[in-house]
């Protein structure tokens, strides 16, 4: 009874009536009272509302505002209780709490969503390029990424991405178009360049042609006009054709003016049979000129000669070389003729009587000849001739008189001193009084005897030879040396003016000095005079050597004493690695110096060296402080690294989360003045950090990129079996159930391909009115969709495709390059929305289809 009461309140007692002087007002009747059973069945929020502000109970009113969830009616029942029943209160506060939670996370999903408008906004102004659309796809992403916005944001977005593609369309269609010109430009240049080589086969066509009336019947001009006319239109593209174009027409008019030529004068192979045939020289003289003509033509035309001109010019050549022989022979037998008579005339006045009776008799066999080849004997050589016969006549009248026994005399003398014993100088002495004795006995005598003055000769040779031979060698020793020392003096003439002594080695140079010396004195014994001469000049250009050597070591002590007071005032310099590296610098300057006298480059050495250790032992103290210092730092950059490393363990929500804060601690490393000999391997290790972070951020979109994909091709797959079942004409209450389920994944799917969702849903509206036409239709274009991506692409087409392949892109010649796929989302869109494929050729086209795709993003 207790429980009752308090569920339902006690019940009222009736007091009895008690009489009155006056009539008293009837009592008011109760108020009903009102269960939880009356609470659960409410749905209305402001009967709720009165229940939780005036209900009996306090169980009543907590149940009445557990059951109120509209956030206005939760405000009015907070003012209401907020001093009246604590309980209520807390449970209104406490879904009021959720509301501002709600709030707040709303807000801040909403600045999000202005922070990606901002930048989706702004990258609208940057350049199209090859990152410009991967930027975009990441900023899609992270707007996926985003729970619920507000619908302005999601237009503000939505037209901010449609510009920033409609960038890339334009970006992509431009690019499209540069392509399509320069086909269309290569094209023209190649139809240039056909045009010229045509021109050129029509200049050897016309070389080549046997008769006149062949080139009237080919009409060449015309052939020409069109090559012009060709070649005209590729040079209205504004390509670079001007030299193509000079070098056209100029051969063009080449090619007009040899047609003339041959039409005028004959073809190469007329006039090549006329030279055969014709035996009129004067005739032959003029087809050899018109030949040269039409030779010289196809010279100028800068190209090789022709086979049929080849063949006329090696018949020229020959009929020319022939008459030029036969003329040749002439002359020589002549000249031949001529120089035997003059040697027959001297050999007879000088008394070389055996001499010239040979030669008489072998200008009789020649004369013989002449006759033959019915040559006549000039009347000059005729003359020498008479000449001949007369003096030689003479020449055996007083051949036997005079000097003959004298000679024979001198002769045997001449051959005795062959034998003797005497001391090669003196038997030259006695060999020259001999010959002076035959000069004697021969002066006055105007005709010679050969033949003793032969033998008076051998013999002289055979008593000179052992004079020769000492004299010869004593000769031929001296002038080797001259030639020796000659070269040296060349060599070191050389020497001077060609070696580079502004980069010379003088080490070598010094070794050179010395070895010219010793090498001079070896070359003994020359000819006084001419050694004399020569040993002047020598030693001037040694002069000249050993002045440069001087010189240069004298520079060389100044230099290095300079360096050595440089030296010395580092000592006292505060700055130890200034003065280390201002030493350094100064050794790599003394030995850049080079090498002075031998002794007084030690001492200066010595001398330098005692300060670059003194400076060098100041500097090592400074050192080991900053070594420690570096380490410090270096110890420092590995804790930042470690920091990093442990976020590349973490989720992508948890990366997203801690953006700021591994932005901070790479601006904490970037602060950090890293010692030089670890700092490469530092910023590896944090390149490697970051780069593992970018990583798991990467993979873990491209996974939710890859399943978008998966969703989008399972949707397609069960969309496709809807439209087949409505094919199949399946039971209405099977069909509605095929599609409600359709309906919830495609709801339940979190994320699509760009563009996708909107024509998927499109092709679900229309898939209840899909036809067998339909399906017939679908099926042939997404097989041209198939051969489109695998020409996008660049893989090859199945042997049952290739016909449809090579057809479709003849039509899209035929269309004078018409738009060509540039991209695969366009490509996607149409997949998407071609439906009712039959399962096995749906199957078939799938796999290839996204083998291009995927191709098509590795290209």
């Amino acid at each position: 009874m207790k429980i009752l009461r308090k569920l339902f309140g006690a019940k009222p007692k009736v007091e009895p009536i008690k009489p009155a002087p006056i009539p008293v007002a009837e009592p008011k009747a109760p108020k009903p009272v009102i269960s939880l059973d009356v609470v659960e069945q409410t749905n209305d929020e402001a009967e709720l509302l009165k229940l939780a502000s005036d209900g009996a109970t306090s169980q009543l009113r907590q149940a009445a505002a557990e059951k109120i969830h509209s956030r206005e009616i939760l405000e009015q029942l907070a003012k209401l209780a907020k001093a009246k029943d604590k309980n209520v209160f807390k449970i209104v506060k406490t879904k009021l709490d959720l509301f501002k939670a709600e709030d707040i996370k709303i807000a801040e999903l909403e600045a999000n969503a202005q922070r990606l408008c901002e930048k989706a906004e702004r990258h609208l102004y940057l350049e199209a390029d090859a990152l410009f659309k991967a930027k975009l796809s990441a900023l899609q992403t992270e707007w996926v990424a985003l729970a619920q916005t507000s619908a302005a944001s999601q237009e503000r977005f939505k037209n901010a991405v449609a510009a920033c593609e409609a960038k890339i369309n334009a970006r992509a269609q431009a690019i499209a178009d540069e392509e399509e010109k320069n086909s269309l430009d290569q094209q023209a240049l190649q139809l240039a360049q056909d045009a010229y080589n045509n021109l050129k086969q029509i200049a050897g066509d016309v070389y080549r042609a046997a008769h006149v009336d062949d080139l009237v019947n080919a009409n060449y001009e015309l052939k020409i006009q069109e090559l012009s006319n060709a070649v005209r239109l590729a040079a209205n593209r504004h390509l670079p054709l001007d030299k193509l174009t000079k070098e056209f027409e100029h051969r063009k008019q080449q090619t007009l003016n040899l047609i003339d030529q041959v039409k005028t004068s004959g073809t190469a192979k007329e006039l090549a049979e006329k030279l055969e045939q014709v035996e009129d020289s004067d005739l032959v003289k003029n087809a050899q000129q018109k030949l040269q003509q039409l030779i010289r033509s196809a010279k100028e035309f800068g190209d090789e000669l022709p086979e049929t001109l080849s063949e006329a010019k090696e018949k020229l050549d020959q009929l020319w070389a022939q008459r030029h022989q036969a003329e040749q022979a002439t002359k020589n037998a002549l000249r031949d003729f001529s120089e035997l008579a003059r040697k027959g005339l001297w050999a007879a006045e000088q008394g070389f009587v055996r001499k010239a009776r040979a030669i008489q008799k072998e200008l009789q066999e020649k004369r013989e000849q002449l006759a033959a080849l019915s040559l006549d004997i000039p009347k000059g050589v005729q003359t020498k001739i008479d000449d001949f016969e007369a003096q030689l006549v003479k020449l055996g009248d007083w051949h036997e008189f005079a000097v003959t026994p004298k000679k024979e005399a001198l002769i045997t003398q001449m051959q005795a001193l062959a034998t003797s014993n005497i001391a090669p100088d003196a038997l030259a002495t006695k060999i020259h009084e001999l010959q002076d004795s035959w000069k004697e006995v021969s002066k006055g005598v105007q005709q010679q005897d050969d033949e003793l003055w032969q033998e008076f000769q051998r013999a002289s040779a055979v008593a000179y030879a052992p004079c020769k031979e000492f004299f010869e060698a004593q000769a031929a020793e001296r002038e080797g040396n001259l030639n020796k020392r000659r070269e040296l003096v060349n060599q070191l003439q050389q020497y001077l003016q060609g070696y580079d002594f502004a980069n010379a080695v003088w080490k070598d140079v010094e070794q050179t000095l010395k070895t010219a010396r010793a090498e001079w004195q070896t070359y003994w014994p020359v000819p006084r005079k001419a050694g004399n001469e020569l040993q002047k000049e020598f030693e001037q250009l040694m002069e000249q050597l050993f002045g440069k050597i001087t010189s240069e070591y004298e520079s060389n002590k100044a230099a290095k004493q300079s360096l050595i007071e440089q030296a010395a005032a580092q000592i006292s310099n505060e700055n130890g690695r200034t003065a280390a590296d201002t030493i350094k610098q100064l050794q790599a300057q003394w030995k850049a110096i080079g090498k002075s006298w031998h002794k007084e480059d030690q001492q200066l050495w010595q001398e330098f060296r005692k300060h670059c250790d003194a400076v060098f032992a100041l500097r090592n103290q400074a050192f080991e402080a900053a070594k420690e210092q570096r380490q410090a730092v270096a110890e420092q950059a590995e804790v930042l690294i470690a920091q990093l490393n442990a976020f590349a363990e973490k989720t992508l929500e948890q990366l997203n989360t801690a953006k700021a804060e591994i932005e901070a601690i790479k601006s904490e490393f970037a602060a950090l003045d890293l010692p030089k000999e670890s700092a490469k391997a530092l910023h590896n290790k944090l390149n490697a950090a970051v780069a593992a972070i970018a990583t798991k951020r990467d993979s873990a979109r491209n996974q939710a990129e890859e399943q978008s994909w998966t969703d989008l091709f399972d949707a397609l797959n069960a969309l496709r079996e809807y439209e087949l079942a409505v094919i199949a004409k399946t039971a209405e209450d099977k069909l509605a159930a095929q599609k409600s389920a359709l309906e919830t994944l495609i709801a339940g799917t979190p994320r699509w391909p760009t563009g996708s969702l909107n024509v998927l849903q499109q092709r679900l509206n229309k898939a209840g009115s899909i036809t067998n036409a339909d399906q017939e239709s679908n099926s042939d274009l997404l097989q041209t969709l198939t051969i489109r991506a695998e020409i996008l692409a660049g893989l090859e087409t199945p042997a049952d495709d290739k016909q449809a392949r090579m057809a479709y892109q003849v039509k899209q010649m035929q269309q004078a390059f018409g738009q060509r796929d540039s991209s695969f989302d366009p490509l996607v869109l149409e997949w998407v929305s071609l439906g009712g494929v039959a399962t096995a050729r749906y199957n078939t086209l799938l796999d290839r289809f996204n083998k291009s795709r995927l191709q098509g993003v590795k290209n």
